[in-house]
């Protein structure tokens, strides 16, 4: 095996390009530039959760039979392919098939990069640097991710006449996916265990997944993930219809700046993650997360309603800053809960557990995105947020009261 610095040094290079999604703020722009409606947009976006829920468990089943590096070359090229079927052929058809393309990239990456780390420290006896260097990475990838926003800005603010170049930052995104594939070439990490019996293997599985933990974090993911994904993909439909009171929020490269900058403040908070952790500890994190996320919905949902209402043009910027509110879990939650599960699961069926997991939660969001999009084109924005605020608020307090007696106590990395 190559030195442990040097293969963390090609981990966190690889975090910067592993979703430079240069595109993403102008997706709904492209979309309804091609005829799609916020319904669509709501089913477009369904069919990229629904992939992910078919792909989880059978790629987290290759990652542990053939190890993470296949699997970190071959998620960004199915990224890639996803961005650029978006731009080849635009059409209601050629979009549910790119975020087909895109949901099996992220299923496929789902788990290998945390497993790689985690493997690669703990081969070496250093396992209890995982939080560490976990949180240390996912800043670098929010980091790479907020440059990519930045290019892709500036892109589509002048890639053309009408300063709306949105296909041009979708071929720049495909393009910088490519390089994390050839990046990962260079890993060297760990080889998987040897190949058990299927019996074997699939008992492991069911042991994992039955810790009562494990369940109850399955819930919990649940939850958070609602909270966190449904506001992110209404960035773009709120910062539309906030244009209509503060016409600068629809400037592509105002647009560009504003995701990178978002990015760039959720990637101090994941470095902050085990100094949190020793100061307050994993139980208020836990619920800090979720309920921050359930009140800045239900503040974007008041300024819609006031604002539309006649209210003055500066409150929009009110619920711009929510954006920046929702960060803060954002940049906290990857690095708590992939150390929760994996100090808690074997080698042999760890990406295959970590799949089961995000299974889960996809399968949930899917039905709920779809849902979601289709009662904010009936009722409205400011209504629907208010919704999702406050049954946030009410999942979030049953969850974590009937967390296992115990769990979630010290600052120490869990056992």
């Amino acid at each position: 095996m190559a030195p442990l610095d040097w293969q963390l040094r090609l981990l966190r290079v690889y975090a910067l390009v592993t979703y430079p999604f240069a595109c993403v703020p102008f997706l709904f722009l492209f979309f309804r530039r091609h005829g799609m409606g916020e319904p669509e947009y709501g089913e477009i976006v369904g069919a990229y959760y629904l992939a992910m829920f078919v792909a989880e468990v059978p790629t987290g089943l290759l990652a542990d039979r053939w190890g993470a590096r296949p699997m970190l070359v071959l998620g960004p090229l199915l990224l890639a392919a996803g961005f650029a079927t978006l731009v080849a052929a635009p059409s209601y058809g050629a979009f549910l098939a790119g975020e087909v393309l895109l949901g099996l990239g992220h299923a496929v990456l789902s788990g290998p990069p945390t497993v790689a780390l985690y493997e690669l420290l703990r081969a070496h006896g250093q396992q209890h640097r995982y939080l560490t260097e976990e949180s240390r990475i996912a800043a670098l990838r929010m980091l790479g991710t907020g440059v990519a926003f930045l290019l892709g800005g500036a892109v589509a603010r002048w890639g053309d006449a009408a300063g709306e170049a949105y296909g041009a930052s979708i071929v720049l995104t495909a393009g910088l996916c490519s390089t994390a594939a050839v990046l990962a070439l260079g890993f060297r990490g760990q080889a998987p265990p040897a190949s058990r019996r299927p019996g074997e293997f699939l008992q492991q599985v069911r042991t994992d997944l039955a810790r009562p933990a494990v369940l109850w974090l399955l819930a919990y993911w649940i939850v958070l993930f609602t909270l966190l994904r449904y506001p992110f993909h209404n960035y773009q439909p709120y910062l539309v219809a906030a244009g209509r009171q503060e016409p600068r929020l629809l400037d592509p490269l105002l647009v560009g700046v504003l995701f990178a900058a978002l990015n760039f403040a959720a990637a101090p908070l994941s470095s902050a993650v085990p100094r949190l952790v020793r100061a307050v500890g994993r139980r208020a994190l836990f619920w800090a997360m979720p309920l921050c996320l359930s009140g800045s919905m239900l503040v974007m949902a008041w300024e819609r309603q006031a604002s539309e209402a006649g209210g003055p043009p500066a409150l929009v910027w009110l619920g711009v800053a929510m954006f920046f509110v929702q960060q803060v879990p954002f940049g906290m939650h990857w690095g708590l809960l992939h150390e929760f599960v994996n100090h808690r699961i074997g080698s042999a069926a760890r990406t295959t557990v970590l799949s089961a997991l995000s299974l889960g939660t996809r399968c949930c969001y899917a039905a709920a995105n779809v849902a979601l999009f289709h009662a904010q084109a009936r009722h409205g924005l400011g209504p629907t947020l208010a919704v999702v605020g406050a049954g946030g608020v009410a999942a979030t307090c049953a969850v974590l009261w009937l967390r296992p007696r115990g769990l979630l106590r010290g600052a120490d990395p869990v056992a």
